[in-house]
């Protein structure tokens, strides 16, 4: 029975040790010299710190930084990264919250790593020597169990506020199992990465590549920042398989990217956000033998909980499914609520009991035994077919004139105009508005025209802002948070 995930580093290191594991457009390490870097930083940071310590790693994303993750892993202690992009404010709640007992720096970044928390011990990465302890690294691993921490990585959620998301080793090992069975995922595919290492999304990248030996590729931000080169980009990196947010897959498809060049991708993969079947339907259209496959799950579930592969058509106007449950979780509604359990299940916030204790809670439909389900905060239902369908976030459930009202709905009716690119729907509570921010060339009375066909009166925006842009996260998806604050709601 695995244990550790660095098992399938050590797998994957003896069984092809030149194969690329990691690798951008600057550098790159194969599986034997990942293993073998991640072993020296392990050896030198277990004498400094007790198993299960919190290591920052303060690093740009970049095969080194995956090293100086695993080799964490390997003391014995779990991992956080962060963005040296990050704003300090953010940077120095994470430190409050997370309290490291070591940060794991570029030596570019050790002037600002040492302001940021005085507490900590701080050591450059390159500075650590070409040392392996082999009784050490042994004695580290006899006393590791499933239930250790992998990670901690920290979300904004709704509030602003980051949370530290805590996830085991058993977690990511039921996980990338599933994901590699169910996604065909083996040592041929190269992944194109997008996700930041501080977002859940990279972990079936880092996870799956190395439980199956497959590269990693790390896409340079400028290609999603400035889409209209990358499917040139992913044809030239022989990229076959992403796993991108849907707000990454629409940018490529309006910058008109699918048109110049037919990337050689086979599996197409998004979580995240809703996938607009519009952007769907663009893709297939280009590449119709590719697999299509839609995920769902929050940070706390590790990564993902439920997929759709897509095998049927689906009109631009249709919702997709989020489909089923993954291996060894269930899914429950209670009240609209989609509720998880399984080995997926993060132990709570890290530091944060309270916090925990909102949205971790025992199952009321097993009162017999302490069984621990997560809310989700999400609404879903079933259809016809037996498929989940999600609804939106219990916040973006609205009730105007005495009708329960899903924004997510009428962002589904927007972002299917032909002439729209991208959508968002805003309630302001003061005034009793729906406002809808868009972006594209649609007049707003041709949006109009198309809503008053699709929507019922009471769901019908009251305002249409247009926007060149929509702002987004680090994560690539839409900043509902900083779009509320621009828009006035």
């Amino acid at each position: 029975m695995i244990r550790n995930v660095l098992a399938w580093l050590e797998d994957s290191a003896h069984r092809d040790p030149q194969h690329v594991a990691f690798e951008d457009d600057a550098s790159q390490l194969t599986y034997q010299e990942l293993m073998q870097r991640a072993q020296e930083i392990g050896s030198f940071l277990h004498r400094l710190l007790p198993a299960q310590s919190p290591v920052l790693v303060y690093m740009d994303k970049s095969p080194a930084c995956i090293a100086a993750m695993l080799g964490a892993v390997y003391a014995g202690c779990f991992y956080t990264p962060i963005d040296p992009a990050m704003p300090r404010s953010r940077m120095a709640r994470i430190v409050s919250v997370l309290q490291p007992a070591c940060i794991l720096c570029e030596r570019r970044y050790l002037d600002k790593a040492e302001t940021l928390d005085a507490q900590a011990r701080v050591i450059c990465e390159e500075d650590i020597p070409a040392r392996t302890d082999p009784l050490g690294l042994a004695e580290v691993r006899s006393r590791h169990i499933d239930n250790d921490l992998l990670y901690v990585l920290f979300t904004s959620g709704s509030t602003g506020l980051p949370k530290g998301v805590a996830i085991t080793h058993r977690s990511v090992i039921d996980f990338a199992e599933w994901a590699c069975d169910a996604l065909d995922v083996n040592a041929d595919c190269r992944f194109g990465n997008q996700a930041p290492l501080y977002f859940d999304n990279s972990v079936l990248d880092i996870y799956c590549a190395i439980r199956m030996g497959a590269a990693v590729h790390f896409i340079p931000r400028k290609y999603f920042t400035f889409p209209g080169k990358m499917t040139e980009y992913l044809a030239q990196k022989a990229i076959n398989t992403v796993f991108w947010v849907p707000s990454a897959l629409t940018g490529v498809a309006n910058a008109g990217a699918l048109e110049k060049c037919v990337p050689p991708l086979e599996h197409i993969w998004f979580c995240g956000e809703t996938m607009p079947c519009k952007t769907l339907n663009a893709w297939r259209r280009v590449l119709p033998e590719a697999r299509y496959v839609n995920m769902y799950g929050p940070t706390e579930i590790t990564d993902v909980c439920t997929w759709f592969p897509v095998e049927r058509e689906f009109a631009d106007t249709d919702a997709l499914p989020i489909g089923f449950a993954c291996a060894n979780t269930r899914i429950l509604l209670i009240d609209g609520e989609i509720c998880v359990t399984g080995t997926c299940l993060s132990p709570g916030y890290y530091n944060a009991p309270e916090r925990t204790a909102e949205v971790f809670v025992p199952n009321p439909l097993r009162p017999q035994v302490k069984e621990m389900m997560y809310r989700t905060g999400d609404l879903g239902a079933y259809n016809e077919r037996g498929e989940l369908m999600f609804l939106g976030r219990r916040d973006t459930q609205i009730k105007r004139q005495g009708y329960r009202i899903e924004l997510g709905e009428i962002e589904c009716a927007l972002c299917a105009h032909p002439e729209v690119d991208g959508g968002c729907c805003i309630y302001n509570a003061q005034t009793e508005q729906i406002i809808a921010v868009y972006t594209g060339v649609a007049e707003e009375k041709s949006l109009q025209r198309a809503l008053k066909e699709k929507l019922p009166k009471y769901m019908l925006p009251d305002v249409y802002v247009h926007r060149d842009a929509l702002p987004q996260t680090g994560n690539g998806k839409i900043d509902r948070v900083l779009l509320k604050k621009e828009v006035g709601a």
